[in-house]
């Protein structure tokens, strides 16, 4: 039998990063082709984005680019929404 050894810190860091779901940094705000709707999926898709909220404070198309970059990655990903 194998036993491992954690001091308790860092196993309750461990476990808060597992239960935390999103464990990805806030993306860095979009500073460069940030009006189109392709500038929004491809911004979204490149950040691996979770959140809707990311996308707001740009542009109408951008941000509706930026959601359906986010469903689509959701799409991708089915195991870890419990689906």
């Amino acid at each position: 039998m194998i036993r491992l050894c954690l001091p308790a810190a860092f196993a309750a860091l461990l476990l808060s990063a597992c239960a935390s779901g999103d464990t990805l940094p806030p993306p860095a705000p979009c500073r460069t082709h940030c009006s189109t709707h392709t500038d929004g999926y491809e911004w979204a898709q490149r950040g691996r984005l979770t959140d809707p909220r990311y996308c707001e404070g740009y542009t109408e198309s951008f941000a509706r680019g930026c959601r359906n970059g986010i469903e689509d990655l959701r799409q991708l990903r089915p195991s870890s929404e419990g689906l």
